[in-house]
């Protein structure tokens, strides 16, 4: 077999680029779970150490921060408070 030959293989700008596309989708919005839109933002503080989570439908909360915690576990850490909230109500 031959090496492939480099007029087939992507660039490495191009590469580089999908991988930091890559990287912000990762760590990007979240599903809000009031309106259901992908528009819930997970803002961290770290010099204040609270994390603020922020919809545009208007559902607002703060968290505190744990330096071992990345965006998905705050964002469940929400989810499980706005759950409980909601059956608290009911």
């Amino acid at each position: 077999m031959s090496p492939r030959n480099t007029r087939y293989q992507t660039p490495e700008y191009i590469a580089d680029a999908i991988r930091s596309k890559r990287k912000k989708l990762l760590y990007g919005q979240h599903f809000c779970p009031k309106c259901g839109l992908e528009k819930l933002r997970i803002e961290v503080d770290k010099k204040n150490k609270q994390v603020a989570v922020v919809c545009s439908c208007g559902l607002e909360s703060q968290l505190n921060y744990v330096p071992a915690f990345e965006g998905v576990d705050y964002y469940s850490k929400f989810v499980d408070e706005f759950k409980k909230q909601k059956q608290r109500v009911l």
